[in-house]
This record gives structure tokens, C-alpha cells and sequence, in this order.
């Protein structure tokens, strides 16, 4: 207990350091941008009071009424995650609304499944009594506990506030360790409005794990554990980890929302993101979102962790000031048709010593320019991003990086220059397979070329707090995925996952541009023949099944297996086996798929 006291005023004060800094620094962006946009507010604006927690289901509820009302230009969700609540809620409510009408049709699971996320933003809901109201505890754990999500909270004029604990529980098994593994999560949240102008959420996490063999051997290699910042060893199997996420957001006026916080972000329509995802540590950004007709503009200005050492994989050296970069996003989605949409985007990874470089906070500019004007010396990332619903049933994406442009190179493809920095992303998922109500499917292919996301210095490298920011695997990697999901009933869910892929490691000392960390100038054998696959070719197959049943609503009950086999040239195989159960309240699992 007082050693959890400790790290909770570690980072409370930490938290103090890093406002005051960003706030009251001369020339720093975000008190530029961030004051700008305050003053800015409408007295007629309306704030909102967070986002659905990546890998809720909720997002599986959302992708399926995509797909189902994919002409339907109301229904047209940003690329960009997590959903803020109020727009669910609206989209949701616009759902039922044409089934009443008899312009779509519901499953009776369809139907389960939007009532449940509807209840879980009750705030949003048309209806909801907006005078003074209180949910106590009798109200919430007896009357409604069997039928809705538990929260307490108070709502005062325009000043609201709802908590809720999220708790998850599970033991299993791993072949290869002598130790069970488990995860032992408690995390409590808030969210609310100040006013009717600003929202504001919270989540504070603290839990204990024992991961996976391969797990751990990821972090001894990197120094971090996949999703998560600051941690200790604890009871030299597992790993005691605290962690909190947080911000504001408000409507800055008609058509613009602004959020600043310390969550992650994911960009795109698949299993994974090449783009950015939600793999690694929490970080700061101020994300601002202009939808005007069938324009939807995003920008984010986020600060992050660079590179930095740990003590033997084991814990960070303390009393130690972790060095900073700067990343700046905008991406422009057009809605070109009612069943297409067209992203381009463009970011630029770099670290200053005196902080934000504010020729990247521009928000119309291509940041390739700006960069040369800086004398190059910072990792500028360009691509496309894609969705489409041409066929009912039916939805396809896709995603296109581009780290560094050479026509020269391009016209001399095949001898695998390394300047050829080339990612992609295909996939497709089918609703109601086969003709089976709620059966879904999901296949993915991803592409990625050796020295992708790597730069000369730490500093241009496409990573923060030692874990990679877009994809876990880095570079240099063919992947396959085959996801198939199955609801049979309201409170049973199915889930069987396959991914395969091959990557090259390196080799004796050379780098073949597998591990974005490592410099693409050095220890690189050569200018030619890098192609996917170079170096220690290895392969794995990771196979997954999982059955979820939620006994009362946010409470769920999971049983899992996994199967995944390794192989590595010259080494012999890494089989992997994993039983685990489980009980989770609103909370997502915590998964391991690489």
C-alpha cells in the first residue's frame, strides 16, 4: 500500500510538472493552440464526456452497422478511435430510428446489442432527464443492476459527474513457464461536464500481471510492457504496473471539436493500424476534428517518449528525466461517395531542444516542405488511408505508408534499395456470413518493407516509451489475419483468430531493418537487396479461441486458447500453449496477439 501511495504521488506530481511546463512556457504550442481554441468557445456549444474505451464491444457493434448501412451517409464514422460518446449515441438512435421506419432490418442480438451501448451512454440518450437528477447506490445495484451498467454518479444543472469501477480478473497457463499467469486489474473511472461547454473523463489503472513467455521476452528486449509505461517487477514472475488516462474536450464551434489528453489514439478501419494504434503507452496530444459537408479534417499535435535505457529489461532507472519528441498529424477524409472514403494524410516525427517546433503547427501545409526549410532533418510519413461498402454485407479497407519518396529508387524497385520505406494494408469484413445472422468475418493482409518506421536517430524513429507506435511486429514482415466472430444468442460470444507472418531479425551485428529501434545507418550490410524476409527469416502461426458469456450487462465471464507456434532459422521451434479464464466488468481483455 504505501508503495502504490508512492507512485501515485509520483505521478500526480509528474502530471503537475509536465501542465506547468506545457502551460506556462514561452512560445509552447499547445499554450498557443490550446488558449486560442478556449477563448474561442461558442456560449451555445456542448461539451462531451469522453470516449468508448478502445476494445470495448461497443466497437463491434459499430462495425456491423457500418457495413449494414454502408450507403447511409449519416452513419459514416471518422477512421480515427476511440468514438466520442455523444456521436455513438446519435448514430445508434438514428439506427433504431430507420428500423422503425422499416428501412433496415435487426436481429433480435442487433437490437440486444444497441440497447446495451445506448444504456452504457445513458447521458446522450433522447429522453434523458436533464434536470437535476442523482443515481445513488440503491438505484444503480438493485433496481437497475440487472438490466443496465453499474455506475453512481450526480448531475446539478449543467455540472454532471459518473464513476465506475472496471475490474478484471484471470488466471492460466503457459507450457513453456513453471508459474501461473494471471492478471489481476483494478481500475476505477469518471467522466462528466464541468459546464455545458466542456467534458472531461479519467481512468486510473493499477494491476498486477504474469504475461506470457514470449511476452516477457519482449520485455527484456525492449525495456516496456506492450501497452504500458512505468513498471516494476513484482514477485519476479509478473509485472506491477500504474498507469492513468484523462483529458477535455469541448466544441470549439459549429463543425470543430477539440480534445487534450493523456490516452492513446488508433487510425484506421483494421485489426491493426500501419498508421498509429493503440500498442503502446498512453501519451499527450491535443487532437482536433473539423467536419464540414464531406470533409473531415483531423489534426494531432502530440508530445512522446523517445528511446531511452532500463536496467536490464527488468525496471526504469529512477530519478531519470525520459528525453521528449514531437509528432504532428493532419489527415483529410472525403467522403467521395456514399459508399466511399478517401483519407490522405501526412506526419512528421521530430524532437527540438527548446520543444515544439512551431512550423509544424500550421494546419494547412505539407509538412515535407516545412521540413526541408528546417535544414531535414526529421522523419516525414505520407499515405493513404481507405474505406468502402460497394456490396451489401460488405466492407473493404485499406491503408498505404510511404516513409521516404524516391522516384529514382521506384523506378529500380527490384533491387530492394532501403530507401524503399513502403507499408500497406488490405482487408475485408462480410456481416451475416454465409447467411448466418451475427456470424462476421474478418480477413487482413499487411505488408511492411525493411527500415520502415526507423530514422538515423532515436528521435525520427516511429516509437514511444520503447514499444512501437503503429504496428507490434515493426518492420520488415508479410502478415496474414483471419478473424471470425460469432453471437449466437444475446449473451454468448464467439471468437476464433488466426494470424500468420514471416519476418527477417537480424543477423551477427548486421541490421536487415526488422527493428524499428536500431538505426538504418548503421550496421547495415548494404545499400541493395533488402526485401521482406531478409536476414533470420522466421515465421509464426498464432491461433486463438475464445468464448465470452456476459451474465448481467459489462459482466463477463471468458474462457481462451491459444496456440502459437515460432519458428526461427537455425534455432529450434517455440510453441507456445495457453489456457486462461477469466472475469472481466467494463473492461476489455488484455490480449497478447503477436
Amino acid at each position: 500500500m504505501d508503495r502504490s501511495l508512492e507512485i501515485l504521488f509520483y505521478h500526480f506530481s509528474n502530471f503537475i510538472h509536465k501542465f506547468d511546463s506545457l502551460v506556462m512556457s514561452k512560445f509552447n504550442l499547445f499554450k498557443i493552440v490550446f488558449l486560442a481554441i478556449l477563448f474561442s468557445i461558442g456560449i451555445d456549444s456542448f461539451g462531451q464526456s469522453g470516449f468508448v474505451m478502445l476494445g470495448s464491444k461497443e466497437y463491434n457493434v459499430i462495425d456491423r452497422l457500418q457495413i449494414k448501412l454502408g450507403k447511409d451517409s449519416l452513419f459514416n464514422f471518422s477512421d480515427i478511435k476511440p468514438y466520442s460518446r455523444k456521436q455513438v449515441t446519435e448514430q445508434l438512435e438514428h439506427v433504431n430510428q430507420l428500423a422503425e421506419e422499416g428501412k433496415i432490418s435487426l436481429s433480435k442480438v442487433d437490437k440486444y446489442n444497441i440497447e446495451l451501448c445506448l444504456k452504457e451512454n445513458f447521458e446522450y440518450r433522447k429522453g434523458y432527464d436533464s434536470k437535476d437528477s442523482t443515481l445513488n447506490f440503491s438505484d444503480v445495484f438493485t433496481k437497475n443492476s440487472l438490466t443496465h451498467p453499474a455506475y453512481i454518479g450526480v448531475k446539478r444543472d449543467d455540472f454532471s459527474v459518473y464513476t465506475t469501477l472496471h475490474i478484471d480478473y484471470t488466471k492460466g497457463n503457459d507450457n513453456n513457464l513453471t508459474h501461473r499467469l494471471y492478471n489481476n486489474n483494478r481500475t476505477i473511472s469518471i467522466r462528466g461536464f464541468l459546464n455545458k461547454n466542456i467534458g472531461y473523463y479519467s481512468y486510473l489503472f493499477e494491476h498486477q500481471e504474469a504475461d506470457p513467455l514470449y511476452v516477457n521476452q519482449f520485455v527484456r528486449q525492449y525495456g516496456a510492457v506492450p501497452g504500458e509505461g512505468f513498471y516494476n517487477i513484482f514477485k519476479q514472475t509478473g509485472y506491477d504496473v500504474f498507469n492513468a488516462r484523462g483529458g477535455i474536450m469541448f466544441k470549439a464551434s459549429k463543425g470543430i471539436d477539440v480534445q487534450f489528453a493523456y490516452d492513446k489514439v488508433f487510425i484506421g478501419d483494421g485489426f491493426r493500424s500501419l498508421i498509429l494504434s493503440d500498442f503502446s503507452n498512453n501519451f499527450l496530444f491535443l487532437k482536433l476534428n473539423t467536419r464540414l459537408w464531406r470533409f473531415n479534417y483531423h489534426q494531432i499535435y502530440a508530445e512522446l517518449v523517445q528511446t531511452h535505457g532500463f536496467n536490464g529489461g527488468t525496471t526504469y532507472s529512477s530519478n531519470y528525466l525520459y528525453p521528449k519528441k514531437y509528432m504532428a498529424f493532419h489527415q483529410l477524409d472525403v467522403q467521395a461517395t456514399k459508399w466511399l472514403t478517401i483519407g490522405a494524410f501526412e506526419s512528421v516525427m521530430f524532437g527540438r531542444s527548446n520543444g515544439f517546433s512551431l512550423s509544424y503547427a500550421n494546419p494547412i501545409i505539407f509538412y515535407r516542405a516545412i521540413e526541408r526549410q528546417e535544414g531535414s532533418p526529421d522523419k516525414v510519413t505520407i499515405g493513404l488511408n481507405l474505406k468502402a461498402n460497394p456490396f451489401r454485407k460488405t466492407q473493404f479497407y485499406g491503408q498505404l505508408i510511404i516513409n521516404e519518396f524516391s522516384i529514382d529508387q521506384l523506378k529500380q524497385y527490384s533491387k530492394g534499395n532501403f530507401v524503399n520505406k513502403q507499408a500497406i494494408q488490405l482487408g475485408a469484413k462480410m456481416i451475416d456470413f454465409l447467411g448466418v445472422k451475427n456470424l462476421d468475418v474478418q480477413a487482413e493482409t499487411n505488408i511492411v518493407r525493411p527500415f520502415v518506421y526507423s530514422h538515423y536517430d532515436t528521435v525520427g524513429s516511429f516509437t514511444h516509451y520503447n514499444q512501437p507506435l503503429a504496428h507490434p511486429l515493426g518492420a520488415n514482415f508479410k502478415e496474414y489475419i483471419g478473424i471470425i466472430k460469432y453471437q449466437p444468442i444475446n449473451k454468448l460470444q464467439l471468437q476464433a483468430k488466426i494470424i500468420y507472418y514471416k519476418q527477417g531479425l537480424d543477423s551477427a551485428g548486421f541490421n536487415f531493418g526488422g527493428n524499428i529501434f536500431n538505426l538504418y545507418t548503421k550496421n547495415r550490410p548494404r545499400e541493395n537487396g533488402f526485401f521482406i524476409g531478409s536476414g533470420i527469416l522466421t515465421t509464426c502461426m498464432y491461433t486463438s479461441f475464445t468464448a465470452t458469456f456476459e451474465l448481467l450487462p459489462n459482466l463477463f465471464f471468458d474462457a481462451n486458447a491459444i496456440i502459437r507456434k515460432f519458428t526461427k532459422a537455425g534455432a529450434a521451434d517455440f510453441n507456445t500453449n495457453i489456457f486462461s479464464f477469466g472475469m472481466r466488468l467494463n473492461i476489455q481483455r488484455r490480449e497478447f496477439d503477436f
